[in-house]
């Protein structure tokens, strides 16, 4: 007979939480930062050419450069929120499961109790009607 518990397999969001948290640990804002200063000069290839196309190409670039930047900003920001999510959800599930499991084990015992307790009422003379003390 099932306890009748609900057992959410957690070790999904932790597994979620870790492989997330990788990319919010392992890419350092510091390392974004230098890269942000590495190009705050701009874009400086074709300086001595005068043509549009280069000139496109280098606003293109420029604009591509800062997207990407912000992109991998964001990119951190949201894996840090993702993985304490994952993680808190985790933790939670957990929480409910063993307080779940404390109560039907707690229903359980006392209609145990209760049902021993009806029996030796019913049957005084019943083998089993000294369990319920």
């Amino acid at each position: 007979m099932s306890d009748g518990s609900i057992n959410v397999e957690t070790g999904g969001l932790s597994k979620f939480a870790g492989d997330v948290g990788f990319y919010a640990q392992e890419i350092d804002p510091q390392d974004i930062d230098r890269s942000r200063q590495a190009f705050s000069a701009g874009v400086t290839f074709g300086t001595n050419n005068a043509s549009v196309e280069v000139l496109a190409l280098k606003e293109k670039y420029a604009e591509t450069l800062t997207n990407s930047l912000t992109n991998l900003t964001r990119f951190v920001e949201a894996a840090k929120i993702l993985a304490e999510a994952a993680e808190q959800a985790a933790r939670d599930y957990r929480a409910v499961d063993d307080s779940s499991e404390r109560s039907i084990h707690n229903i359980n015992y006392m209609l145990t109790t209760a049902t021993q307790r009806a029996r030796a009422t019913r049957f005084p003379d019943s083998p089993t009607a000294g369990e319920a003390s």
